[in-house]
């Protein structure tokens, strides 16, 4: 037993950090791992590509405790689509950890930081990091946007240095110290930069609302597990499902949710660039905000328990005719149905089909994987 599961997932190739072409994607993690202050906790990471790489932790470990699992099955990626939320309910089912850390890959973690979750769960916290990116080698920005065609497109445009980039938000000196270049040229989520930007002295902490509670994150197992983890219905793009596990925990009963000045986690940037076999572009195949305000309107904390048609005409015809904030802005949008993505009608049928019926009780998942009868996957190392 573990007191932290860092529970990660990945679907990118290994070399995707931008003007680091020769730094693997896993290097920063390891190394800033390696340093943590706290060394009680597993490193899980869900990995689509876990066939090409199988043996990558075998050489390069650091020693930690490390468990390397496949993400297959998965029923999207013959779309070359990953399945977020799929890949962070299998590590949930393989982490023996009281406190359950999430988070994506790349990122680099500031020595004192699996202290500081820790500290917090104990005074009774769930945190939501603030989160950036170190963009020292990146001359231009990424900004995700959804384009009129109801895609994700990645436009380029030019990085204005600005209050977005502030070293005094977070400490940078460990960063230069990694010795990969960086120089703590960092860009923090706004709702960091709005608690703890030019407040040096002041804030330490925030209660947030659970629609503060983004992608990075903890909560522990036993509020994970009554909730039943990620909803899989919000696949494929999952956009929203991090939200949406916020909200279902504070129906559960933790309103809890926090977010500190000490604890934050900074990414060596990659942009947009996935593993060359999952599409670049991923497709919006139905509005996830009306999901999210589904589950709220009906105090649906527990996820994946499957949707039926009546659900969803409920979702069009009240949710989003009626209390979803953004409604006018969708009937700008010529792809919205409402709801479903009107240019995705094969992605949509598959989902009606799939995404909208899976089912998983992560506690009884748990259960078999701990019996041990043939429910082991995946490369161990040091466990």
């Amino acid at each position: 037993m573990v007191k932290i599961s860092y529970t990660t997932i990945s679907a990118r190739a290994d070399y995707p950090t931008v003007g680091l072409e020769t730094l693997h994607l896993w290097e920063p993690t390891l190394k800033t791992l390696a340093a943590q202050t706290f060394q009680d906790f597993e490193f899980i990471i869900v990995d689509v590509f876990y066939e090409e790489r199988k043996d990558y932790f075998k050489e390069h470990n650091y020693g930690l405790k490390i468990k390397h699992i496949p993400a297959a099955p998965n029923i999207w990626t013959k779309y070359g689509l990953v399945q977020t939320c799929h890949q962070f309910n299998k590590g949930i089912v393989h982490a023996d950890g009281e406190l359950l850390f999430f988070d994506a890959d790349s990122g680099m973690l500031h020595p004192e930081l699996m202290a500081n979750l820790w500290k917090h769960y104990k005074d009774g916290y769930f945190v939501s990091l603030g989160f950036g990116s170190d963009v020292t080698f990146a001359s231009e920005l990424h900004e995700r946007k959804l384009g009129n065609d109801g895609n994700y497109e990645y436009p380029k445009g030019q990085w204005q240095g600005t209050s977005e980039t502030n070293s005094t938000i977070v400490p940078i000196e460990w960063i230069k110290k990694l010795s990969y270049g960086y120089e703590g040229n960092i860009i923090m989520d706004h709702r960091y930069r709005k608690l703890f930007e030019n407040q040096r002295f002041l804030n330490q902490a925030a209660k947030i609302p659970p629609d503060w509670y983004y992608g990075i994150s903890t909560a522990s197992m036993e509020a994970t597990l009554k909730v039943n983890g990620f909803n899989l219905c919000f696949s494929p793009d999952s956009a929203l499902s991090d939200v949406d596990l916020g909200n279902r925990l504070v129906i559960a009963g933790y309103d809890n949710l926090m977010m500190f000045r000490d604890s934050y986690c900074i990414e060596a940037y990659a942009g947009p660039y996935w593993h060359p076999n999952m599409r670049r572009i991923r497709p919006e195949v139905k509005c996830n905000n009306g999901l999210v305000l589904y589950n709220k309107h009906e105090g649906r904390y527990r996820a994946n328990d499957p949707l039926s048609n009546a659900d969803i005409d409920y979702i069009i015809r009240n949710i989003c005719a009626q209390q979803c904030g953004v409604r006018d802005v969708c009937k700008t949008l010529p792809h919205r149905g409402p709801f479903f993505n009107k240019n995705e009608s094969e992605l949509v049928a598959y989902w009606k089909k799939y995404g909208m019926t899976e089912m998983t009780d992560l506690t009884e998942e748990r259960e078999i994987r701990e019996s041990g009868a043939g429910y082991t996957e995946g490369t161990f190392v040091n466990v």
